[in-house]
């Protein structure tokens, strides 16, 4: 008789959803910092601007943005690098291994923690009340992300899972290295983790204008972030394509 094999859970709408998520949350970061009026939004003057008034200068808040963009940037490659794209964008959580090598045995969520130092990049082009909305709203979504991958991975994997969520932080990495018995070592690609997380480098790419020129390089900015964007999510698009031609033969 053939073995039943469960189909993998399904996960919340909200998790399959992510993008869109992220995508409001920026939108109503920076709808609710301009869109607003006045009395109710405050100042609506962007976070760099701001910060710039008192230091003398914005270039180095900006300088700051594309240092956080790197620091986004490497965070996630290395996650990805061992899950690879198709994992990290898939709709449902993937638990069909649990990982415990490079990066994961220093904390559990590297790119999740890479959202927040992304978010603190592009919250400094918002106002203040739009700086709070985004980085309040990528702290929740966050947690809320990594606790449903955490629920789904203690399911499956049990007394091993738990030995791994003592072992490792969540967010905050542990200095040494963890082993965890019963994990898999995997192996890591850094150029495909490097090239399917290019955005965040590509960010840090599109400050340099600002912090060269000040506002003044608002296009450059806008031209070189937008385009970024466009080859961004054409490329997922297209690997969307390939994997389900894959998977309908």
């Amino acid at each position: 008789m053939a073995e039943i094999v469960a189909p993998p859970p399904t996960s919340p709408w909200w998790y399959r959803q992510r993008g869109t998520v992220f995508g409001l949350i920026y939108g109503a970061g920076f709808a609710g910092g301009y869109g607003l009026p006045l009395p109710l939004a405050g100042q609506s003057q962007p976070v760099f601007v701001l910060l710039g008034e008192r230091l003398g200068g914005g270039a180095a808040v900006i300088w700051a943005a594309v240092a956080s963009a790197l620091i986004a940037w490497l965070w996630r490659a290395s996650g990805t690098a061992y899950l690879r794209r198709d994992v990290v964008f898939a709709a449902d959580v993937q638990s069909d291994r649990l990982i415990v090598a490079g990066v994961f045995r220093h904390v559990r969520n590297p790119l999740y923690l890479g959202n927040l130092f992304l978010a603190l990049a592009v919250a400094v082009m918002a106002p203040p009340l739009g700086f709070a909305i985004i980085m309040a709203g990528n702290l929740v979504f966050v947690l809320m992300l990594a606790a449903e991958e955490s629920r789904q991975m203690a399911t499956r994997y049990g007394a091993v899972y738990e030995a791994y969520r003592r072992a490792v932080p969540s967010f905050v990495p542990r200095l040494t290295p963890a082993n965890v018995p019963g994990s898999v070592s995997a192996s890591a690609s850094m150029v495909s983790g490097l090239l399917g997380e290019a955005f965040c480098l590509a960010l840090a790419v599109a400050f340099i204008p600002l912090a060269i020129f000040g506002q003044s390089g608002l296009p450059a900015f806008s031209i070189i972030w937008g385009a970024a964007l466009t080859v961004w999510g054409i490329a997922g698009w297209l690997a969307g394509r390939q994997r389900s031609s894959s998977t309908a033969r």
